[in-house]
């Protein structure tokens, strides 16, 4: 959840665009998420995409979809990415340790709506300054 996703996923993108002009004959690509936002998850799909364009009967490519148990948020944004994107897709579900099963019901301040969330994701969200726009119902 990077505050200024131009200055996060810049030196990425270019890393890959230089990278697709001369791939190795097979490319694992890991996209392990926590938590991510339309912002990131834009990148994300432009980054993929161009790892596409690296992507021929000489150049194999494979993602390897990895999200915490029981999260289909991000599970569900694997499988949207994967119908536009001509890559294949593997998913790989991951157990995550104790303290990140720990969920919390908040309620979003700026939206009114109310969700369930993983402890590492509000850390993530204290840490970037943004826990004031939430409040937090219960633990569950």
């Amino acid at each position: 959840m990077p505050e200024n996703v131009l200055v996060f996923y810049k030196p990425v993108v270019e890393w890959v665009e230089n990278y697709v002009k001369n791939p190795e004959p097979f490319t694992q690509i890991d996209v392990h998420l926590i938590y991510t936002n339309s912002c990131s998850i834009k990148y994300i799909n432009d980054i993929l995409r161009l790892f596409e364009r690296g992507c021929d009967e000489d150049h194999k490519m494979e993602v390897n979809w990895i999200y915490d148990a029981g999260d289909e948020s991000v599970h569900e944004i694997g499988t949207d990415m994967s119908s536009v994107i001509n890559i294949p897709f593997k998913y790989i579900e991951k157990e995550a340790p104790y303290q990140e099963r720990k969920r919390l019901k908040v309620k979003n301040l700026l939206t009114s709506k109310i969700g369930e969330i993983s402890m590492r994701y509000w850390e993530t969200i204290k840490r970037n300054g943004h826990a004031k726009d939430f409040e937090v119902l219960e633990q569950v």
